[in-house]
This record gives C-alpha cells, structure tokens and sequence, in this order.
C-alpha cells in the first residue's frame, strides 16, 4: 500500500496500527487549510533523551498560524510538522529518560520542531512537563504557551503590588484573559482597551477595572477612567502606535510598554517626548525565550501554579470547538474565522 493511500484509508484515531498519523505544512505562505496535509508514517522509537506521547488534544494557536505563512521567529522547512504545544500521555522513553514518565499525562513545551497535532509525537524529555490526571486536558493542552506570557508580563518586567494600574491591549486575545485572570486574582488593577463593544462585555465579565473601546478621544477616556490613577506598566498586542501613543501618556513617569504581540503586523514604537522626556522603555516579550532560558525547576514550580489554578476554576481557555486530525481544513477555516468565541483543538 502507498503513503497515498493510507493517508486517506488510515483514521487519524486509530492508536493501535503501529502507524501515526500527523498533520505537516508541505508549502510556506498561502491559505494553511491548503498548504497542511495529513501524513501517515510508520512509528518510531526515541532518541535516548527523548519521549513519545500519544496525544490527547493540541490547540491551534495564532503562532501557529504564523509559523505556516512563515512570518514567525521560527521559520518551517517543508515538510514541517505543525503544531506547537498540547498534551498527552508518555509511551515510551528513551534510554536515558526516567521511566516513571510512561503511563504520565504531559503537557508539550513549544518549540516549533516538534508536531503536536498528531497521534503520536516525540520530543526532548526536557520538552515535557508531567501534571496530574484528572484536571481537564483540554485546558492542560492549552497551558504552555498564553498563561505562561501573561505570567510573565506580571512578574518579570515590573514590580507589581495589589492595587498597582496595568493597561492591556488586545484584551480579548488569548493572553489577554489570563492576564485579567492572574492580575484579579493578585490584586492588580487593569485598564482592558479593546476594538469594539462585544470585545469590551467580553473583558467587563473577565473582570477587567477599566473597560475603554479605542476611538476618537482614547486618550481622555482613559485619563478620564484612570482619575488620578497612573499605568505601571503597559503590555501592548496590537502593534498599533497610534493606539500606543494615546495610551502612553497614562503610564507612570520612567513606566515601560511591553511588547507581547502585533496583530496589526506594524513596528510599536512610542512618541519621542514619552520616550526621552518622560522615560518610558519599549521592550519585547516572546514565549519561546521564556521557556529556553527559564531555569527547569522554576518552569515546574510555574506550570504546578498553573495546573492548580486551572482545576480551581481561576484559569480556563474557552473551547469554540474540536475537531479529529482528518477534519484540518474544517478545524483550520473554523480557527480563521472571525465570529468564533475560543480555542479550537484537535482531538487526535
């Protein structure tokens, strides 16, 4: 029997033929629902320092959306498997990995090299991060990549307290809610801007402090919100400067704007009376450095955080909808559309 034709005689589900089924990007730019296509190939053993997961779920991520059209930090060689983060459960270990990991649920650190939309994946042991079994793993597929920004954006740039100012933009995105999530939880006070009004009841009920909907006159709607309030800090998704500019004048004297995402695909940048007068820092956030230089222990201690949050109801991803390997282009178009309402999964 050809590739040809087990790609399309092989379910994608089917764990037990000794075949596995993942879905790999065969050309760079165009519309990703054309440009994936689903592969069936023997499976294969680890490397001595690497696991293989069978993988229960795996979000699709706009990052993942990027690295397709090759616009991302990590630029795919065709054929590429796509897919950067999910969960699962360990199967196999190589030689110099911990067999306590087999029978382990497991959530995938992204990387970009490594598919997780597939039935089975195999990464560097150093990849993977066990959690326990009965918490949602959809949720747990979700975990590695947008909690762990805006966990992040709260610790390791500023010095916040209870009862500190941050402003958000792209508040509704992904990141967004676990940034309101993680600041309402610690006490911190947030300034959400969002595009329009279904965005700004979105956010009111995520329990965002100040809701402004950007527009003529963003600039005194947000001075007028604030009171006599002063932004710490300013984590900035849109990419717009226009928007920054307005914004930036509510940001403390010698404050910072942290750039995590440009959605608009522009430069940020800040007006240069901010920037030299009044010294406020642009910097930039991205999840994979994150990862790579955070030591191991502190990645554990963060991601256990996350895992109780999760089971505690503090932390959740909406779920507008999941879909089998061999449904992508459905799975794909649905994850491109503007009116979904949450994360879309594949459920190998």
């Amino acid at each position: 029997m050809s590739t040809t034709q087990l790609q399309t005689t092989i379910p994608a589900s089917n764990r037990t033929t000794g075949l596995t089924s993942r879905l790999v990007l065969t050309a760079v730019g165009g519309n990703v629902a054309d440009t994936v296509s689903l592969d069936v190939t023997p499976d294969r053993e680890p490397g001595i320092e690497e696991v293989v997961v069978a993988v229960e779920a795996a979000p699709i991520n706009g990052a993942d959306l990027l690295f397709a059209a090759g616009w991302f930090a990590v630029y795919p060689q065709v054929p590429a498997a796509m897919g950067a983060e999910g969960a699962g459960r360990v199967v196999s270990v190589g030689s110099d990995v911990d067999p306590a990991l087999i029978g382990r649920r497991v959530i995938i650190l992204p990387t970009f090299r490594y598919g997780t939309w597939a039935t089975r994946t195999i990464v560097p042991a150093r990849n993977v991060i066990a959690v326990p079994d009965h918490v949602d793993v959809q949720q747990m597929a979700m975990l590695s990549v947008n909690p762990a920004a805006a966990h992040s954006l709260l610790n390791d740039f500023v010095s916040l307290r209870s009862g500190d100012w941050v402003g958000l933009t792209l508040a509704n995105s992904a990141v967004g809610h676990y940034v309101l999530a993680l600041a309402r939880r610690a006490g911190i006070n947030t300034l959400a801007v969002v595009r329009n009004d279904d965005a700004a009841a979105e956010v009111r009920q995520l329990g965002a402090d100040l809701v402004v909907v950007d527009g003529n006159g963003l600039k005194e709607r947000v001075t007028e919100g604030l009171r006599d309030g002063r932004l710490r800090v300013l984590f900035e998704g849109t990419g717009d400067s226009g928007q920054i500019s307005q914004i930036v004048t509510a940001v403390e004297d010698g404050g910072s704007v942290i750039t995590f995402a440009s959605v608009t695909g522009q430069v940020p940048s800040l007006p240069l009376g901010d920037l030299i007068y009044r010294g406020i820092t642009l910097r930039g956030f991205f999840i994979l450095n994150w990862i790579r230089d955070t030591p191991r222990e502190r990645l554990e201690r963060v991601y256990a955080e996350f895992v109780e949050l999760v089971d505690e109801g503090v932390l959740r991803a909406n779920v507008a909808a999941t879909y089998p390997l061999e449904h992508y282009q459905k799975a794909l178009r649905h994850a491109q559309g503007d009116a979904r309402n949450g994360k879309i999964l594949f459920l190998p």
